[in-house]
C-alpha cells in the first residue's frame, strides 16, 4: 500500500486531524471516532513502513532494534530463549559485477521472499545490509534454530532463481547462535556474523553453529 496514493502520509494523517479539532459543532461523535480510527490506522501503517526495506520487504535495522528490545524484555522476565540467525547470500556481488544493480535487486527481493517463506512461522527477518539479512528467532533454542537455518540453506539451493530471463543457482552461508542472558544485543550479532564467516571460510553453502565451551569455538553443522 502506497501511503502517498492512499492520503495516509504524515502531512495528510496532520491535516485530517487538524481538521477535525478545529471542526464546527455539527461533527457527530460517531464520524469524530471513526475518523480517529482511521488515522489511528494509518499512523500504525506510517510507523510500519519506517521500519521496513523498501526493496525486499524485510525489516531494517530500526525494526530490529524494536524487536529485538521486546525479545530482551520477554526474556529477562520469563527466562525464555532467544536465538538469531545471520544469513549473508554467496558470491552475489560476483552476480552484481555481471548483471548490474537493477538486475541484482530483483534476486533480492526473491531470495528474501524465499528466507521469508522457509522461516515460517517466524517472519522476523531483518535486512541488515546489502546481501545479509538476520532472522530473531524467539522463543527457540540453539538446536531448533540450527534445523530452521538447514531449512532455509536447502530451500535457496533447491531451485535456480531468475535474472535477466536466465536461471541462477544461490546458496547461503549461514552463522546461528543463542542470545545469552544480559548481554548487549550487538554481541550475539557479533557472535552470528562471525559464524557466518566461518561458514563462508569452510566453503559456503552451510551452516555454521555457535557452541559455547571453556574456549568459545564456531562448528561446522553442514552436511
Amino acid at each position: 500500500m502506497d501511503p502517498q496514493r492512499t492520503g495516509t502520509s504524515a502531512p495528510a494523517v496532520a491535516d485530517r486531524l487538524a481538521t477535525l479539532l478545529e471542526g464546527d459543532d455539527q461533527l457527530t461523535l460517531g464520524a469524530l471516532r471513526s475518523d480517529l480510527v482511521e488515522i489511528l490506522h494509518a499512523t500504525r501503517l506510517l510507523e510500519d513502513l519506517a521500519e521496513r526495506d523498501a526493496l525486499t520487504g524485510a525489516y531494517n535495522r530500526r525494526g530490529f532494534n524494536r524487536i529485538i528490545d521486546r525479545s530482551v524484555v520477554r526474556q529477562r522476565q520469563d527466562g525464555s530463549t532467544c536465538s538469531a540467525l545471520f544469513v549473508d547470500i554467496d558470491r552475489l556481488k560476483d552476480l552484481n559485477v555481471r548483471h548490474g544493480h537493477v538486475a541484482i535487486d530483483g534476486l533480492l527481493h526473491d531470495a528474501a521472499e524465499r528466507l521469508r517463506r522457509s522461516a515460517h512461522p517466524y517472519e522476523t527477518l531483518v535486512r541488515w545490509g546489502g546481501d545479509e539479512f538476520v532472522l530473531l528467532l524467539p522463543e527457540v533454542d540453539i538446536e531448533e534454530a540450527a534445523a530452521i537455518a538447514e531449512r532455509i540453506r536447502t530451500s535457496v539451493t533447491a531451485e535456480p532463481f531468475v535474472c535477466e530471463s536466465r536461471s541462477v543457482d544461490l546458496s547461503v552461508s549461514i552463522g546461528v547462535s543463542e542470545m545469552r542472558d544480559g548481554e548487549p544485543v550487538m554481541e550475539l550479532v557479533r557472535r552470528i556474523s562471525a559464524e557466518m564467516y566461518e561458514a563462508k571460510s569452510a566453503g559456503r553453502n552451510r551452516i555454521s553453529v555457535f557452541h559455547p565451551g571453556p574456549v568459545a569455538t564456531g562448528a561446522d553443522c553442514a552436511d
